[in-house]
């Protein structure tokens, strides 16, 4: 064989191992695009789980949104419906005048039709305290007297309140029994009951609930018991026994009292 031909055997023996190569290179690269085209195709083509239902927090978001619509709606109404009432602006006592000097009004909601509202000032001023009124009380008509406050048979003395011869917490509503104090020659004497009416601090306000510090008061007596109340008052031989509490002038009777035989 000439060397041309053995070149030319060579050469051919050469492309057909290439074309071999190539062969077997390119079945390779056809099976790895399957691979990787099926694995594509898996993640796209797997079906996503169902969504889960949840008909009770649906359910509880509706009735949170109708209730709070409500409940401001409640409000809403409960703000108009507010109006001006009459309220106590100072302390009272017991048949004082009301004045627009010792009333105030404040904005409530209408709770019902014993409060007095300010439209109905009129049938409160010129009228009277029934009982001991306390600042900042709301008026209601109870509260409040059209008659004089002191029927023409009864006047108001006032009396020292001496520790030893008087209850303590001696205060406004009290109704009480006054006695001229006895000594070892000479007995005790019943004078009167009477419905204190106001008691005086020593500081000089008026505090209508007594207490210790109480050191005068106002009482309400019959008229014709008057000038023995005041004797004995004046020479520290009055004595006050406490009868009860809470009173009106309209809820007592007081008398005049006979010593006892």
């Amino acid at each position: 064989m000439t060397q041309d031909g053995a070149a030319a055997t060579a050469r051919g023996g050469s492309n057909r191992a290439n074309a071999g190569a190539s062969k077997d290179d390119r079945q390779r690269q056809r099976a790895a695009r399957g691979i990787r085209s099926r694995a594509a195709g898996g993640a796209i083509d797997r079906p996503s789980p169902p969504r889960r239902r949840r008909p009770a927090l649906a359910a509880l978001a509706v009735l949170l949104i109708v209730g709070g619509a409500a409940l401001a709606g409640l409000l809403a109404l409960r703000l108009d419906s507010r109006e001006y009432v009459l309220v106590v602006g100072q302390d009272m006592a017991i048949g004082q005048e009301f004045t627009t000097a010792n009333l105030l009004r404040k904005r409530v909601a209408s709770e019902g039709d014993m409060l007095i509202r300010e439209a109905d000032a009129d049938r409160v001023l010129g009228g009277y305290a029934r009982s001991a009124l306390r600042a900042g009380q709301f008026l209601d008509e109870t509260m409040v007297s059209q008659e004089p406050p002191m029927p023409a048979e009864l006047v108001e003395v006032g009396i020292p309140l001496v520790s030893t011869n008087v209850p303590p917490g001696l205060r406004a509503g009290d109704e009480v029994r006054l006695i001229r104090v006895g000594d070892t020659s000479v007995p005790a004497v019943p004078l009167a009951t009477g419905l204190v009416i106001a008691t005086n601090t020593t500081g000089g306000g008026d505090d209508l609930t007594g207490g210790a510090e109480a050191k005068l008061a106002t009482i309400v007596v019959p008229a014709d018991a008057a000038d023995s109340v005041v004797d004995a008052s004046a020479n520290n031989r009055l004595g006050v026994a406490l009868v009860g509490r809470g009173n009106s002038l309209e809820d007592v009777s007081l008398t005049t009292l006979e010593p006892s035989s």
